[in-house]
């Protein structure tokens, strides 16, 4: 009977990871839910009000990245505000279709340690310092609107995201600029499913996420979870299993149709912490906050009191955390934008007794007597705890 009973535990040991790669069970968790409180992974929050001027009025969708005690927002332009205080501080660059202006500002990354940024179009890369003046110009070829991150400080990688749409066996997915050299120094292939070739994913997209002084990176049609080793070389070192839930695009271009977006399992955005992974995704445009717990290899959806998801903010009261797409964070901080107009009209419904950390209580309430519905977003950085 003990003989049974390892073997059967070996099984499923074994049964988590393929071929070297830790299998994350989504799809079979779909249902298992856990209220979670937020000081379970966080030892901190702060809250930065950004500014609101005739200036710097944001929209509702930005693109927001935490870099070198700055915030950049990406709305109609590109916008830097003070990471303490959420003054503005200035525009980086301008919109339009002369030398040095982009068309769009919505895939950018940040050097803090040339104090430079990156502003990616379809074909090429604008470089920019902090003050927002034009630099230089960058190759950025086959790019359409994919994600991109710093590899190290002096390299940059970006995914061409319509590398699905080539009819080759194999097509480059990612490449690396070097920034001295103002180059292309590598690329990599990634295998495209021909049944995928030419289909329009509006539903997720793909997006890289530093741990552990690695970039990582997920593909909006593929399972894997890649780690960039140098700029000719990923790694598999997980899988996501959505199972049959995956989304259906045996028609190409289903997606233009706003009723076929979301079904299916979705990943949006990844935080990875010592213990933790934390897979932000939809189905059926229901939103889920997924927790791998890497040492038990277990999964569960994070939840609030109200069935909700995300993790109950105890630390302060406040609205639940989810790990929202289209906000970068740098190593050991989550960063989340939430809608003045949402905060102030649910502000009765965040109180909770007995916060852990009642200074940054008093700071929050504070920043909640000054807003209105019509002020921009807040910034929350959230620390993450490291180690088991």
């Amino acid at each position: 009977m003990k003989k049974s009973v390892f073997l059967f535990f070996m099984v499923l040991f074994l049964a988590s990871e393929v071929d070297g790669q830790i299998v994350i069970p989504v799809k079979e968790n779909l249902q298992n839910e856990k209220t979670i409180n937020l000081s379970e992974i966080a030892s901190d929050i702060r809250f930065v009000p950004l500014e609101t001027t005739d200036d710097c009025l944001l929209g509702g969708d930005c693109y927001i990245q935490y870099a070198d005690g700055q915030i950049f927002v990406s709305s109609d332009l590109l916008y830097r505000f003070d990471g303490k205080t959420g003054k503005f501080l200035n525009k980086i660059g301008s919109k339009g279709q002369g030398p040095g202006e982009y068309t769009n500002s919505l895939r950018y990354t940040v050097n803090p340690a040339t104090k430079r940024v990156y502003v990616l179009q379809f074909k090429t890369m604008l470089e920019y310092d902090y003050e927002g003046n034009f630099l230089r110009t960058l190759p950025a070829d086959n790019h359409n609107v994919g994600a991109c991150c710093l590899l190290n400080d002096t390299q940059l990688v970006y995914a061409n995201d319509s590398y699905n749409y080539t009819t080759e066996n194999q097509a480059d997915q990612l490449y690396t600029v070097d920034l001295q050299k103002g180059k292309i120094i590598g690329k990599i292939a990634s295998p495209v499913d021909k049944k995928l070739r030419g289909a329009l994913n509006l539903s997720s997209f793909d997006f890289f996420y530093r741990y552990n002084g690695q970039v990582c990176f997920k593909g909006s049609f593929q399972d894997e979870i890649y780690q960039i080793q140098s700029p000719k070389k990923k790694v598999p070192v997980y899988v996501l299993d959505r199972g049959f839930l995956k989304a259906d695009y045996g028609k190409k271009n289903a997606e233009i149709d706003p009723r076929n977006r979301m079904k299916g399992i979705q990943i949006q955005n990844i935080f990875e912490t010592d213990n933790y992974l934390l897979v932000s995704y939809t189905n059926e445009k229901n939103s889920y906050q997924g927790v791998f717990d890497k040492g038990e290899h277990s999964f569960v959806n994070a939840v609030d009191k109200n069935g909700k998801a995300g993790f109950t903010n105890d630390l302060t009261g406040g609205p639940s955390l989810i790990i929202f797409p289209f906000q970068v964070s740098p190593e050991g901080t989550i960063v989340n934008a939430l809608n003045a107009g949402y905060l102030v009209e649910h502000r009765k419904d965040f109180e909770i007794d007995n916060p852990r950390l009642p200074s940054r209580k008093a700071e929050w309430d504070k920043v909640l007597d000054n807003l209105t519905e019509d002020s921009n977003p807040v910034i929350f950085l959230v620390t993450v705890k490291s180690g088991r």
